[in-house]
């Protein structure tokens, strides 16, 4: 724990991601890639200043509720390390599902968190889990996922799509969704000032496997990703 800057120029974000089986070409390319998107966050500006004064990240997987072989939900730390986030995504593996829809929503639900989940302003050390103030830091949750979600929610049981929403509302989260053309993902995408990557295709784990496969343009929608960042951070 340290004591870190405030306000404008400071971001939070958390990468969820699917972590089923289909989904081990996305994860290996947001593995190649994380560097580049750091980079581009610590990119200086035509003032030759940085926006980004400070951020630090963590990784989140999500499978389904009943999955019984693996864990549904993969928490870690925030860290501004970014040897320390290379290591989340490492250890994150694509195993089980076979089916779906996963449990998009639980993980959305849990990653935003109340108000317990958030520090207090003007604390003087960060917490591993918490989110900063919402005065204090940007906060963004970034998703890759090749599925659709269930409508109701395990957890809380009986959650829907609108208490997912409005949770994210209440914390002011950003929300950056790279996910298969599907209605429920465009009733997600309602959330204020959320972006829809829809990736087209008949097969959504085919088109979310073919567009990680282009380095190039996967490579390019992440700066512009660390650019959206970047000017939302600068903006708090």
């Amino acid at each position: 724990m340290s004591q870190i800057p405030r306000g404008r120029g400071v971001a939070e974000m958390s990468f969820v991601i699917d972590a089923t089986g289909s989904m081990a070409p996305c994860i290996d390319a947001v593995k190649d890639n994380i560097d580049l998107f750091v980079d581009s966050l610590r990119a200086k500006n035509a003032n030759n200043a940085n926006p980004i004064r400070y951020f630090r990240a963590r990784v989140i997987g999500f499978r389904d509720c009943d999955e019984s072989d693996f864990p549904w939900l993969v928490e870690n730390d925030f860290t501004d390390d970014v040897g320390l986030l290379r290591q989340q995504l490492a250890a994150l593996e694509a195993n089980g599902g076979g089916d779906e829809p996963e449990s998009l929503l639980e993980a959305l639900y849990a990653v935003a968190g109340d108000e317990s989940a958030t520090m207090k302003r003007g604390e003087q050390t960060l917490h591993p889990r918490k989110w900063r103030a919402r005065s204090d830091a940007a906060r963004v949750v970034v998703v890759f996922t090749d599925a659709s979600y269930h409508p109701r929610m395990q957890h809380p049981a009986g959650g829907t799509l609108d208490d997912v929403i409005n949770r994210l509302h209440e914390q002011r989260i950003m929300l950056s969704l790279f996910a298969p053309d599907m209605p429920c993902h465009d009733e997600l995408s309602q959330v204020d000032g959320a972006e829809y990557h829809a990736i087209s295709g008949a097969d959504p784990q085919a088109a979310l496997r073919e567009f990680c496969s282009n380095q190039a343009n996967f490579a390019a929608t992440l700066r512009q990703l660390a650019r959206t960042i970047t000017a939302t951070a600068a903006a708090q």
